[in-house]
């Protein structure tokens, strides 16, 4: 009898340095039989091109990579024995981890070692990559028309009030359509190069956002609590 276990599990968000992946890629080996075959790849989707490498050395050699890469997987195969690693496409919620193998235990040992490594690389937006930007974004665009209905005129509306909502808009709208590059679920510093506000877009986008709007209702506030 020829028993297949198969296991597919989500990984927090994170972010790897090359040194990052070099211990990754040995964690993975670790796991395979040494005196046997490993057939391994190593994928990266850039915005011209798409690259493949055969092995971790093939990644370490080529020197031409520069800044993050968001779109990338990693695979390893041995017989009945597979551990592949994906950051997801362009909608992706969460960075995904594939193992088959013979047993139970080998998969879940397996998933152990991917895991420890990628928890140490969390990044600190992996509590807002599920947060529904869009969903708040919809209902605020909509807000006016359902509350007064299509065909109404709209009344006079109090400049707090209304600043308090082009805020709101404006934050959960501009999260909406650049979430994926502001809060990747996954990705692979190469190098450093890319400047301050480059490099904490997401971060300064977030900080702007919130004060922004907590001044706004500040403005809507004290007026009338006064």
């Amino acid at each position: 009898m020829k028993r297949e276990v198969e296991r597919e599990v989500r990984l927090s968000a994170f972010e790897l340095e090359r040194g990052d992946v070099e211990l990754l890629w040995q964690r993975m080996m670790a796991l395979f039989d040494a005196g046997s075959p490993i057939r391994s790849k190593i994928s990266l989707s850039l915005p011209s091109e798409r690259l493949t490498f055969d092995s971790i050395q093939e990644l370490t050699e080529y020197q031409s990579l520069r800044g993050r890469v968001t779109k990338f997987s990693f695979e390893m195969r041995q017989g009945l024995r597979v551990v592949a690693i994906s950051s997801g496409g362009l909608f992706a919620t969460a960075p995904t981890l594939k193992v088959e193998g013979e047993s139970d235990i080998w998969c879940a040992s397996a998933i152990e070692a991917v895991d420890h490594v990628i928890r140490q690389r969390r990044v600190w937006h992996f509590w807002l990559i599920h947060f529904p930007f869009t969903l708040i974004f919809i209902a605020l665009v909509a807000l006016p028309w359902a509350k007064l209905g299509p065909f109404q005129h709209f009344p006079a509306i109090p400049l707090a009030l209304l600043l308090a909502w082009l805020a709101m808009t404006a934050l959960f709208g501009y999260f909406s359509f650049f979430k994926a590059r502001l809060l990747p679920v996954a990705s692979i510093a190469f190098t450093r190069e890319f400047g301050f506000v480059h490099r904490y877009a997401g971060e300064l986008g977030l900080i702007l956002g919130v004060l922004s709007l907590a001044l706004a209702i500040y403005m809507w506030v004290v007026p009338y609590g006064a």
